[in-house]
């Protein structure tokens, strides 16, 4: 707005000079001379204007100068700057020179008093106006002036402006949030930018700040910084000179952002790279050594269909030799079942024979007498018929899944081993459900069933329990059928609970038990049947449940 104002005056031959100056000032061409500083100096002290003849460059020259206060509608502005209302801002200077006026009125007006007062008008006339001019473009220059600040002062890069003796015309506050120092701790030290540079790129910056190319190359540098706190950061430093229109130097111009966190990046991926590197380099070990390996794996691998095939057949083998095992162990159980049943039909048979004989003797049998005692031998003859029914239909063969009644199988295995358990006073609690069906094998059911039934027995038995209990219920859950056999044998050791059900695990003495009879229960009611077979305990014993 000066520079306008001074053509303005130029144009009208009003005024040799027109300059707007402050004793703060912004920019360094509205820095003040002498004769202005003291002008501001009287202004602070309450004077309104200031007006002097003096020389100017061997001419003589009337100097006026006039403050600029402070008013409402300039705190838009310059408010933050810290003025209030009514503070003296600075001030407009104009100088008038006296000879173009004095050459032209001197013939007429010499020694006369009129000359002076003419020359004053027309120089107040020329300050007037100018100053109005000034004034009016003055809110122009402030709003230009905000914007600007604005820009350089809410920037979150550190920007700065450094004069050529190294002192700071301008620094942005964001330098507070990078170095922890305000913009005034580094204007009143201006070498401290250098004490803040870490030592080891102390003198890589010093250098670089001592260097100055023309106008048209940026120079870039990065470098680390002791932060107020004392933290490390690293700086992305860009500057270049700056000029005058005229091309004088003004010093440079700078930014510094801070790239803590892409060099941290940086370190992470170059640290990342010499892993990965490594990682290679051992990969392509393991890859030659596996390229070895994978031809001896073709090599073993050439005939592993056929070694999985002996495999499994020689599995198949095993598993038909425990299915085998289990029913020759069951057939010795029935055999010897079978002659606990036949004992007592025997020995009434023997009877009936010998009382028929000493009858015959004595004379005392008659044809009725031998009718009656034959049908009772035979009554047993039939029941001893009918067991060996029994057993032989359970090693019969089942070649398809028929339905059955769930409870007429276990009945068959409770009368399988009843004389057992009459002998040794085990009582067997069963409740009949005949709604309960299941479709499968009956036979290997009841084998299953006769495995657990045999393993309570043998468990009451060995813990020599008093009043032996085993408990069968039959119900339907979830449209299954469950059979849960119970003891009160005390239950199952829990650590080998796990394993009962493993081929030829037993805890029985030697010779007393092959560890199949459980194994085959579970391949039946699971593989064969398509259910599940469980063991647990509860407060009195173990017990078997059977879901299929």
């Amino acid at each position: 707005m000066t520079r306008q104002v001074y053509e303005l005056a130029l144009e009208k031959k009003m005024t040799r000079k027109a300059h707007l100056t402050s004793l703060k000032p912004i920019r360094p061409e509205n820095q003040p001379d002498e004769w202005e500083t003291k002008a501001l100096k009287l202004f602070e002290n309450g004077e309104k204007e200031a007006v002097e003849l003096i020389k100017m460059d061997g001419e003589l020259n009337i100097r006026l100068m006039r403050p600029f206060v402070t008013e409402k509608p300039c705190l838009k502005c310059h408010q933050h700057q810290g003025y209030r209302e009514g503070d003296i801002r600075g001030g407009l200077s104009v100088s008038l020179p006296i000879a173009p006026i004095t050459a032209t009125l001197e013939p007429q007006l010499i020694g006369s008093t009129v000359t002076h007062g003419l020359i004053w008008i027309i120089g107040l006339a020329g300050i007037v106006f100018g100053t109005r001019k000034l004034h009016w473009n003055n809110s122009e220059l402030m709003q230009s002036e905000l914007r600007y600040r604005t820009v350089a002062d809410y920037t979150s890069d550190w920007e700065y402006w450094r004069a050529l003796d190294g002192s700071f015309i301008y620094i942005s506050p964001s330098c507070s949030l990078l170095s922890g120092y305000s913009a005034e701790e580094f204007q009143r030290t201006p070498h401290l930018i250098s004490d803040i540079v870490h030592p080891d790129d102390r003198i890589i910056f010093d250098n670089h700040t001592g260097f100055y190319g023309n106008e048209k190359d940026a120079v870039q540098l990065e470098f680390r910084i002791i932060t107020r706190d004392g933290q490390e950061r690293w700086i992305s430093h860009v500057c270049r000179q700056v000029y005058t229109p005229s091309g004088e130097p003004l010093g440079y111009r700078a930014s510094n952002r801070d790239v803590t966190e892409r060099k941290r990046i940086e370190n992470q991926m170059r640290e990342q790279a010499t892993l990965l590197e490594s990682e290679i380099a051992e990969r392509q070990k393991v890859q030659e050594a596996l390229s070895s390996q994978q031809l001896q794996l073709q090599i073993l691998n050439h005939s592993l269909e056929e070694r999985i095939s002996e495999a499994v057949a020689e599995l198949r083998c095993k598993d038909q030799m425990l299915i085998l095992q289990g029913r020759q162990a069951a057939m010795g159980e029935m055999i010897n079942n079978i002659a606990h049943q036949w004992r007592q039909p025997l020995n009434n048979v023997g009877l009936i024979v010998q009382n028929m004989g000493d009858a015959f003797e004595n004379g005392d049998l008659t044809i009725e007498d031998m009718v009656a005692q034959v049908d009772k031998a035979m009554d047993s003859i039939m029941y001893m018929s009918g067991t060996i029914n029994d057993f032989s239909d359970f090693f019969h063969p089942e070649k398809e899944r028929l339905p059955f009644q769930v409870d007429k199988i276990v009945k068959r295995a409770i009368n399988f081993l009843s004389s057992t358990f009459a002998r040794n006073f085990i009582h067997v609690d069963f409740k009949e459900d005949h709604k309960v069906m299941v479709s499968g094998f009956a036979n290997e059911y009841l084998q299953a069933l006769l495995n657990i039934l045999g393993n309570a027995r043998d468990v009451l038995l060995e813990r020599n329990i008093t009043d032996p209990l085993i408990q069968i219920r039959i119900f339907t859950q979830k449209e299954r059928s469950v059979v849960t056999i119970s003891d009160n044998g005390g239950g199952i050791d829990e650590t080998i609970l796990p394993k009962i059900f493993d081929p030829y695990f037993t805890t029985k003495e030697p010779g007393k038990g092959s560890g199949i009879g459980l194994y085959m229960s579970k391949t039946i009611i699971e593989k064969n049947m398509s259910g599940t077979l469980t063991a647990t305990n509860n407060d009195y014993g173990a017990i078997f449940r059977i879901e299929v």
